[in-house]
């Protein structure tokens, strides 16, 4: 595990967030991790208003202050804590009920005699994005079946 980590961090650049970003993401995280207890919609939307609420209470502290910083931190950990042992997955993402169930076949194998002419010859990478056409392969992915997450190394 520990090597899969350091691997995927060989990979990753390292970019230091401004603190609106870091909230938001703090906030995303939070609202993945409400959906993932939640049992049906209702219950999820209103556990999401309470986590907005507990955001918008600090919402007017300047963020540079050590009492922001602390809040942060104490957030972080939160999640930390919560996180979810069994997050949910969308079904064709790795770690996923679908993932790779039944990959597209492709075209060459499909048109033996050449791809028709009008027929979409569109390439996607494992988050559906798509494959530019001067670019021989899909981007490095890195899949960690364990913990149901992916990186993909993309080309600048």
């Amino acid at each position: 595990m520990e090597a899969f980590r350091v691997a995927a961090n060989f990979y990753k650049p390292v970019v230091k967030l401004t603190h609106k970003h870091q909230v938001m993401g703090m906030y995303r995280r939070a609202l993945r991790e409400c959906f993932n207890y939640a049992e049906n919609r209702d219950l999820f939307i209103m556990e999401a208003t309470r986590v907005r609420a507990r955001f918008d209470a600090n919402m007017h502290l300047n963020p540079e202050s050590g009492a922001v910083k602390r809040l942060v931190r104490e957030a972080e950990e939160e999640l930390k804590e919560k996180e979810h042992p069994d997050p949910y997955v969308n079904p064709h993402m790795p770690g996923g009920t679908s993932y790779m169930r039944n990959p597209a076949v492709p075209l060459e194998v499909v048109f033996p005699d050449g791809i028709p002419e009008g027929y979409s010859k569109r390439r996607i990478n494992l988050d559906f994005s798509n494959i530019p056409d001067d670019q021989p392969y899909a981007d490095k992915v890195f899949v960690d079946f364990i913990n149901k997450k992916y990186w993909i190394d993309r080309k600048p």
